[in-house]
């Protein structure tokens, strides 16, 4: 039941002019009243926080060095809110076996104020509620799901149908015992029961994590008849719904007729009700007790760790892979002093805060850092919903609730951050960085050096090599050796004008303030590459110096190759071999020139790119940015070229342009920028951060192996390293799986600084 406050209220001369213009939230809108849309203070926090009535937007209050609900009525000359408080219902006791879905409504209690900012910016001057005022409020209140039921939802799978449900043949047999005292056909468990949808077989489940006790009876069944699908009993619930498992599909299926499957076997079906979380509650109960338990191997309870830095980050959803890259960014000293301030720009910038990536980047800077979210017994953390969207925009596997791969999420982040301000240091520049790549025809010893410049980071190889059951151990310094290691190639010498076996061989021209490491641990397994858990060994407190494995260039003694001709030359019988298989001239041309002249390599080399159209196109065009869409549809050349130079993608590109319709754009293409990296030696760095992929998952016992493992981060916080799983933050142990020598050597990114 919410409870809305009026004593104190008093005559305002702004709300009866602004009341016309009242109307409450459409189906739609979107309202923000989760949290602020400058920093993360939430209704949960001691002021609460204050929603404009007029356009729903969600501001802090009662702090003068914030008052986001003030700036904002500064900006848009909203006066009327209303500031919404809620704290927590004491829990129920438990009075019978059942799962029951609880709405927000009945896990808190509100507290409403309609208030004035123009009287007040910092704390609103209380108004009296009207009925005008009341609706508006309601329908705020009103506007968006549980957050228990999103929570939920996020944690779903994509669980569909199968053959077999979709053609389950049943037989006709006794109604199969019901309750509480059931055990399974083979065993004395009353738990964990799995009903067999084409024989009514009762059997158990298979052990699951988090000490759900099974015994595989149910498998066993589906082993000795061949019944595939089994419904989890405990899980039915009065409108013919449940966990449906196939063991024929190895999978977590949906059946669309479980309840007249159910009726065929004589299951009471509307008499029953919930007695078993399913797996997906299971699956987030075991996230949520992970990250707030988080005991070691031992049982030995971890230590909190709270203030600047040691904020917490919620899940939204399958996000470990953000939360994790971001607690390991924001312990690099430059993107703290990045986006620090927090005031400076949110009190000038024009645009939305939600649609502004700089300002939701000083608020997760603000969240993370400031030590304002990381106080109390059990700190919640901070939710970076805005900025996941925002980063989300224009591509389909981020704006998506599935997990991602955090090196792929990295990359995506840097890309999203260039150019973000032209009057504030790049703090992406701190991973760029230059390759030296050196060409060496063995026939008559001449060499090409060129450069490649690289945005962030570098994939090392990590060999596999099997001692008995164990992998072998493999340095970071071995990885770079073989990174940097001289390969043969065929190539077509311009001095020799004929095809030769050359060395290949890539180095450092330039070394990054931040390298940022990614353990490419994969072996051939029937050609499809699969993960290993080869022990990567980073120094943990020595520094390792990197300058063997830079590059110098041209050396006295050695002869430069003669440059290619602006419009290449090709052995013509190679081209007419190539295009006699359907290529067309430019992709034959091209393939021959990526792969030294070998006809056959190039053959190869086709065959794995069929369906690059990009390749068709002739291989002297310079490459040119295309804004004709956008021109078409009304922007300008100078706008496309800016939008198309910030975001790559046009639909990324589009929905910067309309965010940003008042930029003229650019019409002469950005300077060079100067050459990235240091080459001078020493180079000396140490390991900072590192984001491990582990598990385990409800799933490992029951469902999938592995198909929910967690991304975690380490970082070294002065002296001790810090464990960071969502939103739950610990000083990571001196020994132990969950210590940094635990899991530094399982780890997937490793970000070294330098020195």
């Amino acid at each position: 039941m919410k409870r809305r406050a009026s004593d104190g209220a008093g005559s305002c001369p702004h709300a009866s002019a602004c009341e016309a213009e009242l109307r409450a939230p459409k189906q739609g809108d979107v309202v923000y009243k989760d949290d602020c849309v400058l920093c993360f203070d939430t209704p949960d926090s001691p002021q609460g926080v204050g929603i404009c009535l007029h356009c729903f937007h969600t501001g802090c209050v009662g702090d003068p060095a914030r008052s986001h609900a003030g700036l904002h009525f500064q900006r848009s000359g909203h006066a009327l809110a209303v500031i919404v408080h809620r704290t927590p219902r004491p829990a129920e006791p438990v009075t019978r076996l059942e799962v029951v879905e609880k709405r927000e409504e009945d896990l808190y209690d509100y507290e409403h104020r309609a208030v004035c900012l123009a009287c007040d910016p910092v704390d609103g001057r209380e108004i009296a509620m009207t009925p005008a005022i009341e609706a508006v409020i309601d329908g705020i209140h009103h506007a968006t799901s549980s957050a228990h039921r999103d929570e939920v939802q996020a944690w779903e799978e994509d669980i569909c149908p199968c053959e077999h449900t979709l053609t389950l043949a049943q037989e006709d047999v006794p109604p199969p015992a019901l309750g509480s005292e059931v055990s399974c056909s083979q065993c004395a468990l009353t738990s964990n029961l799995w009903m067999c949808l084409q024989c009514g077989h009762l059997g158990c489940g298979r052990a699951q994590f988090g000490g759900i006790e099974g015994h595989s009876h149910a498998l066993a069944h589906f082993e000795a008849t061949g019944h595939p699908c089994s419904v989890k009993q405990g899980t039915i619930t009065p409108e013919g719904a449940g966990d449906v498992y196939c063991y024929a599909c190895n999978d977590a299926v949906v059946d669309p007729a479980l309840g007249p499957h159910l009726q065929h076997l004589g299951v009471p079906v509307a008499t029953l009700s919930k007695t078993e979380k399913s797996m997906t509650e299971l699956q987030l109960e075991q996230n949520v007790q992970f990250d707030f338990q988080m005991v070691g191997n031992d049982g030995q309870e971890l230590v909190p760790a709270y203030g600047p830095g040691h904020t917490g980050i919620q899940n939204l959803g399958n996000s470990c892979y953000l939360a994790s890259t971001f607690q390991a960014l924001f312990g690099l000293p430059v993107f703290q002093e990045r986006f620090r301030d927090l005031r400076t720009h949110v009190a000038s910038c024009t645009q939305s805060p939600t649609a502004c990536l700089e300002c939701q980047m000083r608020k997760l800077a603000d969240g993370l850092e400031s030590g304002r979210y990381a106080v109390g017994e059990r700190p919640q953390g901070i939710k970076p919903a805005m900025i996941k969207t925002l980063l989300g925009r224009g591509h389909s596997e981020f704006a998506s609730m599935r997990q991602q791969d955090a090196e792929e999420f990295f990359q995506h982040f840097v890309s999203s951050l260039r150019g973000l301000s032209e009057t504030h240091e790049d703090p992406t520049q701190s991973f760029s960085y230059v390759l030296e790549h050196r060409l060496q025809c063995t026939r008559c010893g001449r060499v090409r050096y060129s450069e490649e410049a690289v945005e962030a980071g570098v994939g090392l190889p990590v060999p596999v090599h099997k001692n008995d059951d164990a992998f072998e151990p493999v340095s970071l310094s071995q990885s770079l050796d073989l990174f940097t290691a001289p390969e043969s190639i065929q190539y077509e010498c311009p001095h020799c004008t004929c095809a030769v076996q050359a060395t290949k061989q890539t180095r450092f021209a330039t070394l990054p303030e931040v390298l940022v490491v990614q353990a490419q641990r994969f072996q051939l397994v029937n050609w499809v590459p699969q993960k290993v858990n080869v022990p990567y060994m980073v120094p943990l407190t020595d520094t390792i110096d990197l300058a063997p494995y830079l590059g110098h260039g041209l050396q006295p003694g050695e002869e430069a190759l003669p440059e290619a001709s602006d419009a290449p030359s090709f052995d013509a019988d190679a081209v007419a071999m190539l295009t006699s298989l359907g290529f067309s001239e430019p992709r034959a041309q091209r393939a021959l020139q990526a792969t030294g002249g070998d006809v056959e390599a190039s053959a190869n080399w086709l065959f794995e790119r069929m369906d690059d159209a990009s390749l068709d196109a002739p291989l002297t065009q310079a490459p040119s940015v295309d804004t004709s869409t956008l021109e078409d549809m009304g922007f300008t050349r100078a706008q496309a070229t800016k939008a198309l130079r910030l975001h790559g993608q046009v639909e990324a590109a589009v929905a910067w342009l309309f965010e940003n319709p008042d930029d003229p754009g650019e019409t002469e293409p950005p300077a060079a920028p100067a050459r990235a990296g240091r080459a001078e030696a020493p180079a000396h760095y140490r390991l900072t951060s590192f984001i491990t992929h582990r598990g385990p998952s409800v799933h490992s016992g029951h469902v999938r192996p592995s198909s929910n493992w967690q991304y975690v981060a380490h970082v070294r916080r002065g002296d001790a390293w810090v464990f960071y799983n969502d939103e739950k933050v610990v000083r990571a142990p001196e020994q132990g799986e969950l210590s940094a020598a635990g899991l530094a050597p399982l780890a997937y990114l490793y970000f070294l600084q330098r020195m």
